[in-house]
């Protein structure tokens, strides 16, 4: 039973780009990705405040790190970006996976399609598969994806280096802007 809610939380569209006969063309999940299918999407990031679900979505105390939401379309994406240490990336998808299954639950049953999209990226900047499918779904491919892969994993390094460097000082609660 866990297998299958595992693999329903994880399925996505499949995007087909069609060729005419004769004409080459790429094979596999390419196209407009999730996000071309609708045009209302809104969002809300948990960047510099702690930001709510969308209470028109679900009532839930649960957040995520991004939540985007089509009205028109009643589909809802989040994802939330863990930085653990390597070894331990699937460990921590899963553990996302199961901390959101109840509100995906909750969504489906207000009719909604949902996307659960957990990202990891390695606290040394190795990006795990899920950037790479997540990516993909929203419909950033090819070069581009290529590049973002590298930012953000050249980011999170030097996040980690960062607080690696700063391990000894005293962290107050303040929030100090860099």
């Amino acid at each position: 039973m866990l297998e299958r809610r595992k693999r329903a939380l994880t399925k996505g569209p499949k995007f087909i780009n069609f060729v005419t006969e004769g004409a080459k063309g790429k094979s596999g999940v390419e196209g407009g990705g999730i996000l071309a299918m609708a045009a209302d999407w809104e969002m809300r990031a948990d960047i510099h405040q702690r930001i709510g679900f969308p209470e028109e979505v679900v009532s839930t105390s649960l957040r995520s790190d991004i939540v985007l939401w089509s009205r028109n379309s009643k589909q809802v994406l989040m994802t939330e970006l863990t930085v653990p240490w390597e070894d331990r990336i699937e460990e921590a998808r899963e553990r996302k996976r199961l901390k959101f299954q109840q509100l995906v639950e909750d969504c489906q049953e207000q009719g909604l399609r949902i996307w659960c999209l957990p990202v990891e990226v390695g606290c040394q900047g190795f990006p795990g598969q899920s950037l790479w499918r997540t990516l993909r779904l929203l419909g950033v491919v090819g070069a581009e994806r290529k590049k973002l892969m590298g930012a953000v994993s050249r980011q999170v390094e030097a996040a980690s280096g960062w607080i690696w460097r700063k391990r000894d000082e005293r962290w107050s609660g303040h929030h100090q802007q860099c």
